[in-house]
């Protein structure tokens, strides 16, 4: 089995594909849609949702949401 070639994606495209999976609340087709694994897309919807945060809530909030999914994606690393 061959694996595809990694596809570029612009920031836009991501932020369509992600808002495409929030609206039809069918995360699995989304994915199969654009030839994406799961964990990418969730992985574009923490990034998308990281940075609405930061863009709504002062700057110290914005940080700490920020320290608080790092450790937690070091957790699930190791």
């Amino acid at each position: 089995m061959t694996r595809k070639a990694r596809v570029q994606r612009t920031p836009e495209e991501k932020w369509e594909i992600v808002g495409e999976g929030l609206r039809s609340g069918n995360i699995a087709e989304t994915c199969r849609r654009y030839g994406i694994a799961p964990n990418l897309y969730y992985r574009w919807k923490d990034e998308a949702e990281l940075g609405a945060r930061a863009a709504l809530f002062p700057p110290s909030v914005a940080a700490a949401e920020t320290e608080l999914l790092k450790h937690e994606r070091e957790r699930l690393s190791t």
